[in-house]
This record gives structure tokens, sequence and C-alpha cells, in this order.
């Protein structure tokens, strides 16, 4: 009796995952979705679902649009239409419109967060000065692949990151932290990653600048690969940063002091940039931190009296530390912040060799 008690509970336990099991066929595979609101509250949903029909494989897929007005009942709506329940585990982006990230940004994003069948390992983009239907329509017509798009922009231009929606959350969820979301834009007929959205409270306030965007994911050790620029012409030095490591340490109660650690090659200079020896190498290094520091004593005081967000968890470290500053609304403003930046050349680049 036992043993047929202890086969019964094997295949109890093995075959318990087949309870939700779907026929593929039965299910309408979204890659992207676009949502935006109307003036009277009305969510306006734009899926990009995988056709399955064609035979060859293409990355080009039917768009169905449905509007209610919750996002739970738009996308059941699109069933009518499609006419298949949309299965969003394999979706990869998520454009919202500015309107939704600016007055319904976590209202919206609680579907997905809470939906058990969904994975929340998708890009989120804010749709910067277009409509998410528009930039939707454009990623499907030109077959555009978002993943590759931000992965290439984090990569080369550092303006970007690759944060999925989990990344975004547990942002979300640590203390003293405000979230940045990508963005892109629709530029000539053609989608472009543009400059990073900024929250305060789970809400938008605005977009960072290319430069602040760059100096942003410094600051968050987000930085793959960036171009530095200083001086013009005969002064040129321009710099391709490989490698940068930032650490953020609290010296006292309210004293922040930020180190940035960059490794670069040189690819560019006029002709008063001299690199041949140790001396002219120090020289070009000093250039390029004087630079770095600028940069971030800009951005930091940008964040005090311009963003009023907490964009490099300042907030954060005073709880980690336990930092009775960190109670007051303020804090920003109340820290002294410091700023030390360390360059070191790996390729001073240029035809003369030394042997």
């Amino acid at each position: 009796m036992r043993k047929y008690l202890i086969a019964l509970i094997i295949i109890v336990v093995a075959f318990n995952g087949l309870q939700n099991l779907r026929e593929l066929n039965d299910l309408a595979i979204v890659k992207a979705m676009g949502i935006d609101i109307t003036e009277d509250g009305t969510y306006k949903i734009y899926a990009i679902v995988s056709d399955t029909s064609e035979k060859e494989s293409t990355d080009k897929g039917i768009i169905y649009e449905a509007g209610a007005e919750s996002v739970q009942e738009t996308v059941r709506l699109i069933v009518d239409k499609a006419p298949k329940k949309l299965y969003l585990a394999h979706m990869e982006t998520l454009i919202l419109s500015e309107k939704i990230a600016k007055e319904k940004f976590m209202e919206t994003l609680d579907f997905f967060i809470r939906d058990n069948e969904g994975s929340n390992n998708f890009y989120l983009f804010i749709a910067n000065q277009s409509d998410s239907k528009d930039i939707i329509k454009t990623i499907n017509e030109e077959e555009i692949n978002m993943k590759e798009m931000l992965i290439s922009s984090t990569r080369y231009r550092g303006n970007s990151n690759t944060k999925t929606l989990n990344d975004n959350i547990k942002d979300m969820l640590r203390p003293g932290r405000d979230i940045l979301v990508n963005s892109c834009k629709i530029v000539d007929g053609k989608i472009k990653i543009d400059d990073m959205a900024f929250f305060k409270d789970w809400s938008m306030i605005g977009f960072l600048s290319d430069d602040y965007s760059i100096v942003c994911n410094i600051l968050n050790n987000n930085i793959e690969n960036t171009i530095i620029t200083e001086g013009e012409n005969e002064d040129l030095v321009v710099s391709e940063i490989i490698s940068c490591k930032t650490d953020m340490s609290l010296e006292n109660e309210k004293d922040v002091k930020i180190k940035v650690e960059v490794k670069a090659n040189i690819s560019e200079t006029g002709k008063n940039i001299s690199i041949k020896t140790a001396q002219d190498t120090l020289k070009v290094q000093g250039i390029l931190e004087e630079k770095i520091e600028s940069y971030i004593v800009t951005f930091t005081d940008k964040l005090k009296t311009e963003y009023n967000a907490d964009l490099i968890g300042i907030g954060n470290l005073l709880y980690r530390k336990k930092s009775p500053l960190f109670n007051e609304e303020d804090y920003l403003n109340k820290v002294n912040i410091s700023v030390e930046a360390e360059v070191k050349i790996q390729n001073q680049g240029g035809v003369i060799k030394k042997w």
C-alpha cells in the first residue's frame, strides 16, 4: 500500500505543471506593445503579434489594437480581434507614452507586474515626442529589433542602459533612489534610442540631455563605452572610455565622496596636443580628469537645483549608513559632494611606434 501511495505522489508532482499547459496554436505571442492614453483616460494598446502563418522567418508581425479603461480589459478586448489570447511571456519591448509616464506610470505597470503568465524581462521605453502607436508601427514596418538597438546604444554611445522592467522594479523598491528609463523617438521616419527619462517618486519629470545621460550612467556603473571630447581645433582631445568604475562613499554624516576610475584610449588630437612622452601622457590624463570632474559636478548640482531627483543613489547611501539626513526631505541639498576622477590612458593612438 505504501508503495502505491509513493507512486501516486510522484505522479501528482510530476504532472502538476501541466495544469496550465496550452497549445502554441492557441496563443498570440506578443513581441512588442505600445500604450497611449487619451484625454478622457482611456487606454489604447497596440500589440505586435508574431505572424505564425508566414512560412519564412520574419520579424514582421500583425498589429492588433483596442481601447478600454484598464490595461487588463484592453488586453482582453484584443482577443476579439486576434482571435487568440495574448501571450506576454516572450515580449521584449514595452513603449509607454509621456502622458502615461507622467500621470499613470505605476498604475499602468501594475498589470504587468501582477500578471503571473507574463515575464518582466522586457525592455521599457518612454516615447519621446512621439506616440507609442507610431513607434510600434515603425518597429513592425522596419522589422526593428529594439533589444539589439538598445544593446548597441549602451555599448557604443553610453547614453542608455540595458535594464529590464525587473531591474527598474528593484530600483523603485530601493530606498533613496529615483529611477531612469530609456526613451526612443522617431526621427526622419527612423527610430532612435534617445535621452533617458528621469523620475521622481515614480512619476516622470523630464528627459536628461545626451551628455548627462552618459554622466548618470558613469555614476551608476552602467557605462560600457563612450566618447569624451575636450577642447577644439588645435587643442582637441578625443578619448574613448573602455572601462569605468565609480565608488561613492560617506566620509561623515553629510560629506559624500565620488571617485571615478577610467581607462581610456586616445582616438583623436589636435596639432597642439602631443603624446610622445610620459609627461605628455600625464598632461592629457589631467585634461580628461578635469573634464570628467567638471561634468559630474555640474550634473550633481543640477540634481539639487533643477531636477530635484536622486538619480545616483545618494539617499540609498545615507540609508545604508544610517545617516539621520536620510529622513529629511531635502537631503540632496544638505550633503556636500566632492568628486575625484582618475584617468589612465591605455593607448595613445597615432602612427609613431616605440621600440
